[in-house]
């Protein structure tokens, strides 16, 4: 994968050369300006928001976090794949010092709580998240974290969301130890998601299985 050095060379020489083509085709300047203006910013931004948002390539949004990991929520989502608990920990720890959105922190103080194992500070957390979907969500993670399937059958009956619901049966599964419907739901929750969700998702779910339970 090219640096981001690279990649920058690499577009202005490619939009030097379309210059060249389209005024070579006769365009006007002005409407050579502006398609070069749209096509770097298609490269520089679009590209990117591709990626994150709506790739269901995992390789690629690998190589591209690779490449980005200095950033905190992009440190947390490579270390999920590639590095240790105590590096996905510190990673989200960082999150919740760099951004005090309270949609970010909801989730991430979640996260961290699973990864710490503290199911009784999760289940607490979730009652006053601000999104209603990640309540019952991350409350049933918690639930079923302590073994409670009653309580988190009851949250699950409420998600809506196709990758939730997918995942939530997954960590019911393997809290069961049902190995079969743990890889059935996981590649269901992860073929519902796409860009950084099914990347972040597709990872955290192997981790579970590891032993996070």
């Amino acid at each position: 994968m090219f640096s981001k050095y690279t990649n920058f060379i690499f577009i202005v020489l490619l939009s030097a050369l379309l210059a060249t083509v389209l005024f070579r085709a006769g365009v006007s300047t002005w409407l050579v300006f502006t398609i070069i203006l749209a096509f770097t910013f298609i490269l520089t931004m679009g590209y990117p928001f591709y990626i994150i948002y709506k790739s269901k390539s995992l390789k690629l949004i690998d190589r591209y976090l690779a490449n980005h990991k200095k950033k905190p929520i992009f440190s947390y989502a490579y270390a999920l794949a590639h590095g240790t608990d105590q590096e996905i920990i510190d990673s989200l720890k960082k999150i919740l010092r760099s951004y005090p959105h309270a949609e970010v922190q909801d989730t991430y103080n979640a996260n961290l709580l699973v990864f710490q194992k503290d199911w009784r500070k999760l289940i607490e957390a979730s009652q006053t998240m601000t999104t209603t979907i990640y309540r019952d969500y991350y409350a049933g993670i918690g639930y079923t974290m302590n073994n409670n399937k009653e309580k988190a059958s009851e949250y699950l009956s409420k998600l809506r969301t196709p990758w939730m619901v997918h995942s939530m049966k997954a960590i019911m599964a393997l809290k069961q130890g049902q190995e079969d419907v743990f890889q059935t739901e996981s590649a269901l929750a992860t073929k519902n998601a796409v860009g950084m969700q099914r990347y972040v998702l597709y990872h955290m779910l192997k981790r579970m299985a590891k032993g996070v339970f």
